[in-house]
């Protein structure tokens, strides 16, 4: 069976991941030059398979320790503690000993966990707590214990902007002192929340205020993806004209991870020659598939709120929402009434803005809409 080229949520290698050579240099030249980097852009844009492809390329070098580290489910400065040991340990040696040995001998506060994952037979080490430790003296030992490797390591922070959600007060705060304090340790700061990972670098009262150096990633380069899509799927035998990409490209937007997730189901469905009409049949029944879901949603709006949705989802991106003639269009009530609409679905995340100009994130939910 052949392995489907078109990975959605995961990376692999170079082979399967398009472009981002210029994103690529940049980060590794900041790692390389000791400057810790903000990753921002809209959600599902490509961030973690663009780090991902900067450790691939930084641990070809095989001089360079990497790190990541998810904190979209931790809820408080003890998860985000636990996350990062787990993330560190062991990457400066990978004898078993050695590393208890040295992670004890500074993180006193955690105990490390050895399990053997019964599919590989290979170690894994977890870590927890002991009773009645205070999450900010771990924070202070694992930063300690950083602080002494002299080893180059690069740590990202994925959904960094979670720390904001914790309890405790000022964690930004007392990351941020620690951060600094490093020599050897580089981070990437990114995140799916867009507007609040900016405020926390941008904004002067923020304790990481022009702390890191900022990259802004945007879509791909349209022509660079289409001959992206056009190789594997020729490289697979599989025949697909100019006009079958430029609707694959066109009814996505050219947003990342919809395009991957098109064309993993055109792969999947086994057929030799791929058409414009094969691709607009593939879009319709992936809406299809969710319609339960998009009901659900649906149900969550208020009318107003929902009319809006699908006059934006008709229009694919709208520059003046609160325009007569817009209003008119879609038989919308009061300018008012718009502008309340408007940011309710902003705030849900429905929508996104950039530049005064709208679109709706799911791609395939607006599909859905255009047809009703």
């Amino acid at each position: 069976m052949k392995t489907n080229p078109f990975l959605v949520g995961n990376y692999i290698s170079p082979k399967y991941f398009c472009n981002r050579e210029k994103e690529t240099e940049t980060i590794i030249n900041a790692f390389n030059n000791q400057r810790n980097l903000t990753l921002i852009s809209h959600r599902r844009y490509g961030k973690t398979g663009l780090i991902w492809n900067v450790f691939y390329n930084l641990n070809q070098q095989g001089k360079t320790k990497t790190a990541y580290v998810d904190l979209l489910y931790t809820n408080n400065l003890r998860d985000f503690n636990t996350a990062l040991a787990k993330a560190i340990i062991g990457k400066f040696d990978n004898r078993i000993t050695s590393v208890l040995k040295a992670f004890g001998r500074i993180v006193k506060s955690l105990k490390p966990i050895i399990t053997i994952n019964p599919d590989t037979g290979v170690p894994d080490i977890t870590v927890d707590y002991f009773e009645g430790v205070s999450p900010e003296l771990t924070t202070e030992e694992i930063f300690r214990y950083l602080k002494k490797q002299k080893a180059p390591l690069l740590i990202a922070l994925d959904e960094f902007q979670q720390i904001g959600n914790y309890p405790e007060e000022n964690v930004d705060a007392l990351l941020r002192s620690h951060i600094q304090q490093l020599n050897s340790t580089s981070f990437i700061f990114s995140g799916s929340q867009k507007h609040i990972i900016t405020q926390m670098f941008t904004n002067p009262k923020k304790p990481f205020y022009q702390s890191t150096e900022m990259l802004f990633i945007d879509k791909i380069d349209e022509n660079a993806y289409a001959a992206f899509i056009k190789k594997l799927f020729v490289s697979n035998k599989i025949k697909i004209d100019k006009l079958a990409i430029s609707e694959i490209l066109k009814l996505t937007y050219v947003h990342t991870y919809y395009v991957q997730f098109l064309c993993n189901k055109l792969f999947g469905n086994g057929l030799t020659v791929i058409s414009g009409d094969d691709v607009k049949n593939q879009m319709n029944q992936i809406s299809k598939s969710n319609e339960p879901i998009y009901f659900s949603i649906k149900n969550l709006l208020s009318k107003q709120q929902l009319k809006l949705l699908i006059a934006i989802s008709k229009e694919g991106v709208v520059e003046k929402p609160t325009a007569a003639g817009f209003i008119a269009k879609y038989s919308l009530t009061a300018t008012s009434s718009v502008k309340t609409a408007l940011g309710s679905l902003l705030e849900k995340e429905m929508i996104f803005e950039e530049n005064g100009v709208y679109q709706m994130y799911d791609i395939f939910f607006a599909n859905y809409l255009k047809k009703l």
